[in-house]
């Protein structure tokens, strides 16, 4: 009876056992809740879109210059000796910047030099006298005239500080007097917008109206109309100049758009913007469709009426607010509610 009291104690045991192990191959058995991993932000890039005031009132299109353009040359025919300066050169007042040995001095040398001494003498006199108030303004540039045309060697110094806009002659060449060799862009005289307008676009303006200045993808200036042409050109239009007072960056040349409310208006309508046509997706006619990041980091579709295409790119006349952050490259990347991420950001 012992040996089966210990039988059935070991099968009791076994069973418990075997019964555990199953509860354990079980658990082990079942497969673990799936994890799901967030969608990866897609990498972008984006304009954000400044608020502008160029869906009101008078807009045109110019070029952007130097109010003071001054063309420099010599005083005298000859062959230029030496050019110190090119284009983009920042140049002081009084510096010069290139020489040129006359032709017309006189065949004779001995003769040429007598002539320059003599000159030079008188000169000298003049300016002693017009000191002491016993000569005239007048007897004093007279003077002054008549040096400069014996000189063998005559300069162009810098009337003014600027920048060098166009280099126009070459060290060799022949030049006659007055003649452009150089032409700069005084600093002191500020940055100007030229456009061109019609008679009845300028009707609507006056000389202090301000204006808004976009050149490229910068944000929008304000500036300022400080002339009216007072006679039309033979294509009958008027040109009107804004004065862009602490446009940094900005050089001669470039293409800029204005924008000034009518007189006694308040700038109204819609707002046009200009977006890189990389950010246009199913484009048809004027009909398109761009993404704009919402505030929780997606796209969102939205769709668009454009206008004219420019070397700036394409022109949104309706769809777009200030504000909106239109996704330009990588908009072909994207679909409608896709978590994004600017890069650089």
């Amino acid at each position: 009876m012992t040996r089966a009291l210990s039988a059935f104690r070991n099968g009791a045991a076994l069973a418990v056992m075997s019964a555990l192990l199953a509860a354990c191959q079980g658990e082990a058995g079942e497969a673990p809740p799936a994890v799901t991993a967030p969608p990866q932000a897609v990498t972008v890039e984006a304009l954000s879109l400044a608020p502008n005031e160029f869906g009101a009132g008078v807009r045109a299109s110019g070029l952007v210059a130097y109010k003071r353009e001054t063309a420099l040359g010599f005083g005298a025919p000859g062959q230029i000796e030496t050019i110190t300066v090119d284009a983009g050169d920042r140049v002081a007042t009084g510096q010069e910047i290139a020489t040129l040995r006359r032709t017309t001095v006189g065949a004779d040398e001995a003769e040429a030099a007598l002539a320059r001494q003599t000159a030079q003498q008188t000169f000298d006199r003049v300016s002693r006298l017009f000191e002491a108030g016993a000569a005239s303004q007048a007897e004093l540039d007279n003077a002054r005239l008549a040096l400069e045309r014996v000189r063998e060697r005559i300069s162009i110094t810098v009337p003014a500080s600027g920048v060098v806009l166009q280099r126009q002659a070459e060290p060799g060449q022949t030049v006659s007097a007055g003649q452009p060799v150089v032409t700069i862009g005084e600093t002191r005289a500020g940055l100007i917008v030229r456009a061109s307008l019609t008679a009845e676009e300028v009707a609507q303006l006056k000389v202090g109206d301000k204006a808004a200045v976009r050149i490229g993808q910068r944000a929008p200036v304000s500036g300022s109309v400080v002339r009216i042409a007072p006679r039309g050109s033979m294509s009958g239009t008027f040109e009107v100049e804004v004065a862009l007072p602490g446009a940094d960056g900005v050089r001669a040349g470039e293409v800029a758009e204005i924008a000034v409310a009518a007189q006694g208006e308040a700038p109204a309508g819609p707002m046009e913007f200009v977006i890189p046509a990389i950010a246009l997706i199913d484009a048809r006619a004027d009909q398109g469709v761009v993404f704009v990041i919402d505030k929780d980091g997606e796209a969102r579709r939205r769709a668009v009426e454009t206008g004219g295409v420019s070397d700036r790119g394409v022109s949104i006349l309706k769809g777009l607010a200030a504000g909106d952050r239109v996704i330009t490259r990588g908009a072909s990347m994207v679909r409608d509610g896709d978590a994004v991420r600017v890069a650089g950001e």
